[in-house]
């Protein structure tokens, strides 16, 4: 059985899988051009170019109840989508902050409401944007959603070959504040085999690839957690996917909106219970 906040995020992350492949073929056929500007003062936009209540811009980040990380392979590339979901009772807009390696590609970024991607108002750049260490800093304000999505390329194939016909891909995030669950996420070959008792399935996305997660809980700031899948690919399977129909998850998409929704409210009503019973 699982718990009431692990399924919430279950939902949450199925949602997300149903949106990725739109998202890249909606990133990839939107002309970007030029930001126009703004008459609004920059003391009254917050950090997406937008206006914002007074003194939302001094207001603290606030953290993420759960991260998804999850690497996918699409076409002849690879990328990474992270997603992080705020408490749903958490009133917006507010803002957050959410971290990548340094020097990452961002190819979207947006709000994420699990519908869509057209719907999900989308953060203008420039972006504001630190670099501390390792990482960059993203900080927006989310006005409509309770979670944001930013994706960015990977560079090369994150598959390692460790024996005849077995192939090994490491996952590794960093979130920037003490997390509840951390899940490091990937899709994978159909008839792949994963024998890691360690390794959930979450089952198959929109072009019939496995997906796969590792669960991490209470991760502290800033402690980079790692997690190793090793899986035996059917034949000539194990490197980066051919093929595969972006747009193929369009309905799915649309629908998982309503059951985010769901799993929120419902989520809600179990923290309020436990609220009551600790009191």
């Amino acid at each position: 059985m699982l718990k009431p906040l692990k399924l919430f995020v279950l939902i949450c992350s199925l949602a997300m899988l149903a949106t990725f492949s739109v998202q890249l073929a909606f990133a990839a056929q939107t002309d970007t051009g030029e930001v126009s500007t703004s008459e609004v003062s920059a003391d009254e936009t917050n950090v997406n170019g937008d206006a914002q209540p007074d003194g939302l811009a001094q207001l603290e980040a606030i953290p993420f109840e759960a991260i998804n990380y999850y690497i996918a392979r699409h076409f002849n590339a690879y990328s990474v989508a992270v997603t992080g979901f705020l408490n749903p009772e958490v009133e917006l807009p507010a803002k957050v902050e959410i971290a990548v390696p340094s020097g990452s590609d961002i190819i979207w970024f947006s709000e994420f409401s699990g519908g869509f991607v057209g719907n999900d108002p989308e953060f203008n750049e420039p972006f504001d944007m630190r670099t501390e260490g390792n990482l960059d800093i993203y900080t927006v304000v989310t006005q409509y959603n309770h979670a944001i999505q930013i994706e960015y390329h990977i560079e090369g194939d994150p598959n390692t070959q460790v024996s005849s016909g077995a192939y090994s891909l490491v996952m590794e995030y960093t979130p920037l504040t003490d997390t509840p669950l951390v899940r490091l996420m990937t899709n994978l070959p159909a008839e792949s085999v994963v024998e890691d008792p360690y390794v959930e399935f979450m089952g198959e996305d929109e072009n019939g690839y496995l997906v796969f997660m590792r669960l991490y809980t209470d991760v502290p700031a800033l402690t980079p957690v790692q997690g190793e899948i090793t899986y035996t690919p059917p034949e000539g399977r194990g490197m980066v996917a051919q093929g595969g129909d972006l747009l193929g998850g369009l309905g799915v998409a649309i629908i998982s909106a309503v059951v985010v929704v769901a799993a929120a409210l419902a989520f809600i009503v179990i923290s309020n219970k436990r609220r009551k019973q600790a009191e």
